[in-house]
C-alpha cells in the first residue's frame, strides 16, 4: 500500500517550472484528476477526439483542459493517445474503488 505524497515545493521549483513557490491556484496543471504539462502540449487535440466522456475539452489556444472532472473516468485513453505525454494521471489522486 504507498501512500500518495505531493511532490515538494523545491522539486517543482529544480523542475524549471516555477523560479519561486507558488499558491496551488498559480498551478492549476499540477492538481486534480489528470495532470496537464503545457510546455510539452503541441495542441493538436488527439487527446479531446480520444476522450469518451467528451469531458477534455480544448480552450480557445488549444490547450486541453476537463470541462466537468466530475465526468472524467480515467480510462486512460487521453494519456495514451498524447503523443507528447503531456498528459499523466495525476498520482496523488485518489480512485474509487467501485467493483464493476
Amino acid at each position: 500500500m504507498s501512500k500518495s505524497v505531493k511532490p515538494p515545493v523545491d522539486r517543482l521549483i529544480k523542475s524549471g517550472l516555477f523560479s519561486k513557490p507558488r499558491a496551488p491556484q498559480d498551478a492549476p496543471h499540477l492538481y486534480g484528476k489528470l495532470l496537464f504539462f503545457p510546455v510539452w502540449c503541441k495542441k493538436c487535440g488527439l487527446c479531446t477526439v480520444a476522450c469518451q466522456t467528451g469531458d477534455l475539452q480544448q480552450k480557445e489556444d488549444g490547450s486541453p483542459y476537463l470541462a466537468h472532472p466530475d465526468k472524467c473516468i480515467l480510462c486512460s485513453l487521453c494519456w495514451r493517445t498524447c503523443p507528447d505525454f503531456a498528459i499523466v494521471k495525476n498520482p496523488a489522486e485518489e480512485e474509487s474503488s467501485d467493483p464493476k
